[in-house]
């Protein structure tokens, strides 16, 4: 009888233990689940008021489309540059109305037209020279004209990411984090030279000193006064780097003189005229000059070499090198 009492009252103890602590445990869930439902409340709202803000506030820097556009100045502490539309084309003014390499410029002046303004960094004035972007401290000071008509003014400063940096709009306050570099707005007249400038495209001939060369259809030959030297065979391929390194000559910058050196002059005839091409070398420097051109322009010895150093025995196929090379037996 004892066994079957206590029996009795463990399992009355244990379903009121049990009933007693259903409720809490249905709390508890309870109160999980709505504080789950809080967090994603929140973060919904939040994300949606962050949404809405940018679309709402997004403004483009400029006000004033590229194309009114017809000088740009771009400096940074130590240089300033100049580029100036002139009759539809991009000049250097300072370096005596030389091309400017269009391509560079009209993407970073698509960056501009297309770059939108959201929320700023900071709004007061005392952080300017903090993220370099005031009147006297910066990365670079950037001015857009139409005719005399300043456009549109700005500084750019330090960079808060990879591909960002800080910018502020004259007359306020404001700085923003943009999707632009620094390095893109160089500030020296070489870097915005159009360095294909004295390219020759459609070149039907060649000549230097030792050899000269006439394309034919599709073909390359040497011609010649002596007979005997027409026969040689060219190697296309050596031609073809050649003519290549005409096609696509790239120049570096402008010589501040006229260098002194070991000259090599190459004469090309092509579809736009006739050029003459004169190369220097001096001790550790390597030049170039063409006959339309009032300037000589430093190169790499890469692009000097692969036209300059290019001799008839360099140009002749392996076959004509081999006969060439060959002597008579020696008579005993």
């Amino acid at each position: 009888m004892m066994n079957q009492s206590v029996t009795i009252d463990l399992t009355q103890a244990q379903e009121q233990k049990l009933a007693s602590a259903s409720p809490l445990n249905l709390w508890q869930k309870r109160l999980t689940i709505l504080l789950f439902i809080q967090m994603l409340l929140v973060i919904g709202l939040f994300a949606y008021h962050q949404n809405s803000r940018v679309q709402v506030n997004a403004q483009s820097l400029l006000t004033v489309g590229m194309a009114n556009i017809d000088r740009v100045v771009i400096q940074d502490a130590n240089n300033k540059v100049t580029l100036q539309k002139v009759a539809g084309q991009w000049q250097l003014p300072e370096q005596q109305q030389l091309p400017v390499d269009k391509q560079k410029l009209d993407d970073i002046l698509q960056k501009l037209e297309g770059t939108k303004l959201t929320w700023p960094v900071t709004t007061t004035a005392s952080s300017h020279e903090r993220f370099e972007v005031s009147d006297s401290k910066f990365q670079r000071h950037i001015k857009l004209f139409q005719g005399d008509n300043k456009k549109a003014e700005l500084w750019l400063g330090t960079s808060p990411g990879f591909k960002k940096i800080h910018l502020r709009r004259a007359g306020e306050d404001q700085v923003y984090a943009v999707e632009l570099t620094s390095f893109e707005f160089a500030t020296e007249a070489k870097d915005w030279l159009q360095k294909d400038l004295l390219a020759v495209k459609d070149i039907t001939t060649i000549k230097s000193a030792d050899y000269a060369l006439q394309k034919t259809a599709d073909s390359w030959n040497f011609v010649s006064a002596n007979q005997d030297e027409t026969t040689e065979k060219v190697d296309a391929n050596k031609v073809a780097e050649l003519v290549s390194g005409l096609n696509n000559l790239q120049i570096q910058e402008v010589a501040t003189q006229a260098p002194h050196g070991e000259t090599t002059s190459v004469t090309v005839k092509s579809a736009a005229g006739e050029f003459q091409f004169e190369f220097v070398k001096t001790e550790n420097e390597y030049f170039v000059k063409r006959s339309d051109q009032d300037n000589y322009f430093k190169l790499s010895q890469y692009e000097f070499e692969r036209v300059a150093n290019v001799t008839r025995a360099s140009l002749l196929a392996s076959e004509a090198v081999s006969n060439n090379t060959k002597t008579d037996p020696v008579s005993g």
